[in-house]
């Protein structure tokens, strides 16, 4: 017997109502009494979600957009037999496309103390509000509200850090034997930092294969102490003035490490978003609007004075470089614990902002230098709508390859300080892909894949697009 198929549509006619009523009716306890009238009035305003298994109904939802631009949730339930299945997951997502068709902020509702339906609210995004909990009729009330945000998608920046002749030979082989789309929207540089032939064969594919650029700021190299801020702050001016075709332009940051002392790390947070202000407001007006903020430090209240500093003066686009740091000259950024809890932070206080109205739209969020495909599902659920990977070029050069969603896989066969167990044979790489559903012009030689890393930086490539893909589509 083939599995049922779950089907959320509005209301379609009065018999859909009665039935919609019927399921209420059974669920009294929780939701209360409301007329068959208020239905038939939520129907007639295409305001009734139903949720069918086999043209049977089994669940639904009612809501409210109101004219301030935020959502009532009136009431959701589901059949008893049918709990468990994803089917209130699925209503809520439907109700949230709803939601933006007509711009609403906010999905708002209240729900008793008592009742398990708190833990599903929470369990689907919701979160509870500020405001200490209300006495309704008979009971006191959980007030919960989720913030509507526009689609946003997850977009992998390519980090080009190839010597000229690397590059030069990957453009040569992708135009000779990659798939008519580009290898990936986008790419960043480091432009003060780059050779000069490097940075013409990363304009050639700007202007051939339309491959937008970031243009970084180097921040990284103050913190080696290759250059001083100062020093990097006044090219870095004279050169974004100079090119002005760029997507996004990185504002001068003053990296912190893992080893610096707590005063040390709240001097560098505090340079890098008062003077990446300073900084901003001697751009032109058309590349204010392309600027990008980095939010440094280790504790909450760093990355919210960065926040606060960002929004109040009007930037559209942050990025995330609150790394814990490893390597020799602690250059490699790990997403530890203590990582995450600093993204969820970040997540937090960009969605209580928007919830209060203190900014108008959520900024876009860049996450910098994290390349594992393993770890890439869980950008979104931090609102990333972007991160960049040298991870494609640097693992390749250690014999291995990625696959959607897995760690590195060695191909090489040799041993390197990058590779856990020995190599993969063909018919083991050829299952991986079968299994992830991967396929591309560059792995179908097992052979070639073994013995050219050019060939397997252009898979990895690929293998970053097919998870943007799947990613993207999972609404």
């Amino acid at each position: 017997m083939g599995k049922s198929t779950i089907t959320i549509s509005q209301a379609k006619n009065l018999s859909d109502v009665d039935n919609v009523k019927r399921i209420a009716d059974q669920h009294r306890a929780e939701l209360g009494f409301h007329a068959r009238q208020a239905y038939v009035d939520s129907f007639g305003k295409g305001e009734l979600l139903i949720a069918k298994i086999d043209d049977q109904i089994v669940g639904f939802t009612r809501y409210h957009h109101r004219r301030d631009n935020r959502t009532t949730l009136y009431e959701i339930a589901v059949m008893p037999d049918d709990r468990g299945t994803g089917i209130g997951h699925q209503l809520i997502k439907a109700l949230i496309a709803d939601c933006q068709r007509v711009s609403s902020r906010c999905l708002r509702l209240s729900c008793p103390v008592e009742l398990s339906a708190n833990r599903f609210y929470e369990a689907v995004g919701f979160i509870r509000s500020k405001r200490r909990s209300r006495r309704g009729r008979s009971r006191p009330l959980y007030e919960w509200e989720l913030p509507i945000l526009p689609d946003r998608k997850l977009t992998f920046v390519a980090s080009l850090t190839s010597i000229p002749t690397d590059l030069k030979h990957l453009i040569r082989l992708w135009e000779s034997e990659g798939p008519d789309s580009k290898p990936f929207d986008k790419c960043i540089i480091t432009p003060l930092f780059i050779e000069r032939k490097s940075f013409d064969y990363v304009r050639y594919i700007h202007e051939n294969w339309g491959v937008e650029v970031v243009f970084d700021s180097g921040g990284f190299y103050v913190q080696q102490g290759k250059i001083s801020y100062d020093e990097l702050f006044s090219r870095l001016l004279d050169f974004y003035l100079k090119h002005k075709w760029a997507q996004t332009y990185v504002l001068p940051d003053f990296v912190p490490t893992s080893r610096q002392t707590s005063e040390e790390v709240t001097e560098r947070v505090h340079v890098t978003a008062g003077e990446s202000v300073r900084f901003l407001k001697r751009l032109p007006i058309d590349l204010q609007s392309k600027a990008l903020g980095v939010l440094q430090g280790r504790t909450p209240e760093h990355l919210k004075y960065c926040f606060d500093v960002y929004m109040n003066s009007g930037l559209q686009n942050i990025g995330f470089g609150s790394f814990d740091t490893t390597g020799v000259n602690a250059e490699i950024n790990l997403l530890t614990t203590r990582t995450e809890g600093r993204l969820v932070f970040l997540r937090d206080l960009i969605l209580r902002s928007f919830l209060d109205g203190e900014i108008g739209v959520p900024p876009n969020l860049h996450l910098f230098g994290v390349s594992s495909p393993n770890i890439i599902r869980q950008f979104k659920g931090y609102l990333a709508t972007s991160f960049d990977s040298s991870g494609w070029q640097r693992t390749a050069g250690f014999g291995n390859v990625y696959l959607p969603f897995m760690g590195r896989r060695n191909v090489s066969h040799k041993s390197t300080a990058l590779t856990i167990n020995k190599g993969l044979s063909a018919k083991e790489f050829y299952a991986e892909c079968e299994r992830t559903e991967h396929s591309c012009p560059f792995c179908k030689d097992f052979t070639r894949l073994q013995e050219d890393r050019l060939i397997r930086m252009w898979h990895n490539v690929i293998v970053f697009s097919d998870m943007m893909e799947t990613i993207n589509q999972d609404k």
